[in-house]
């Protein structure tokens, strides 16, 4: 396999991964709080990757090198895209974000072109409104509700964050690892989540951390969420960006959509319609073009 196909491969892994955190993020928020359920997922997180580091798995070499840049994509991601999603999810419905998340692949091909030149051609740019347009499809066909203005703003700004970190990972995975990135962005996530803990529920945060880890659904999804979504897919993600465009590597995001949809569907009995099964064509199909008729050099 290619280094171009285990890229894409990396791609579509990752953002399969990220569809099913929604399910496991449930799981969790039945049990705690959202504070306190970014705080411990993001200690599972940094255990693993000094596990990693430690049996020699990975390795993390940071020495001489500046960390500015690393530390501000933390701040983004996952800091602040954590903290707008979680507010826009709060105040808006399910639908209505899976609507709005549709524009991240418009974000980073916007972004890439105005920072880093890419250039998606005419035909890429028709293969990712065919794959936005799948996933409208399926939102449309979900819950319904109130949606407010300052929730559609936080999450424009969540998925506009998600498209900027794309860039910034681009850049500095000239000079990093995909282990050290995500090593150091969660270590500003747990390190601020877990202030956040604090400030928030004082000196309950320590009973309600404990509380939340004797119950067996919360430690399954910890574990997915800080392991498998926080560690491995971020990892993928990263590796991904180092090695195709913004645009090719963000479009799979799409995969996320359907993996969730999936999940509902044989987990939790979700009804299957015709116009899903169109739209999942239509996403593949989108995604599939995108690289397809991706300019080579």
């Amino acid at each position: 396999m290619n280094l171009e196909k285990k890229s894409m491969l990396a791609a579509g892994l990752a953002y399969s991964i990220f569809g099913l955190s929604y399910l496991f993020s449930k799981m969790a928020l039945n049990v705690t709080e959202p504070a306190i359920l970014l705080s411990c997922r993001f200690l599972v997180t940094v255990i693993v990757l000094n596990i990693l580091g430690l049996i020699g798995i990975t390795k993390l070499k940071l020495k001489g090198k500046k960390l500015m840049g690393p530390i501000l994509l933390g701040l983004l991601q996952p800091v602040l895209y954590f903290v707008f999603e979680n507010y826009g999810l709060k105040y808006t419905t399910t639908s209505f974000t899976g609507i709005i998340s549709s524009m991240s692949p418009v974000f980073g091909a916007i972004l890439g072109v105005i920072m880093l030149k890419e250039k998606p051609n005419i035909k890429q740019w028709i293969c990712i409104f065919i794959s936005i347009a799948g996933v409208l499809m399926v939102s449309l066909g979900t819950s319904s509700g109130e949606n407010t203005i300052a929730g559609c703003l936080c999450l424009l700004a969540a998925y506009f964050v998600g498209a900027l970190y794309s860039i910034i990972v681009r850049k500095l995975s000239k000079d990093y690892s995909s282990f050290e990135l995500t090593y150091i962005m969660f270590t500003v996530g747990f390190i601020f989540f877990s202030a956040m803990s604090l400030v928030s529920y004082r000196g309950e945060t320590f009973a309600m951390v404990y509380d939340a880890f004797t119950h067996s659904e919360f430690i399954i999804a910890i574990l997915y969420l800080g392991g498998v979504a926080s560690v491995g897919a971020y990892m993928l993600v990263n590796y991904s960006l180092s090695k195709l465009t913004v645009t090719r590597s963000t479009v799979f995001s799409s995969f996320a959509t359907i993996v969730s949809v999936l999940s509902g569907v044989i987990l939790m009995k979700d009804p299957f319609t015709a116009v899903s099964a169109v739209a999942f064509v239509l996403i593949l199909g989108g995604v599939a073009g995108v690289n397809l008729f991706a300019n080579k050099e």
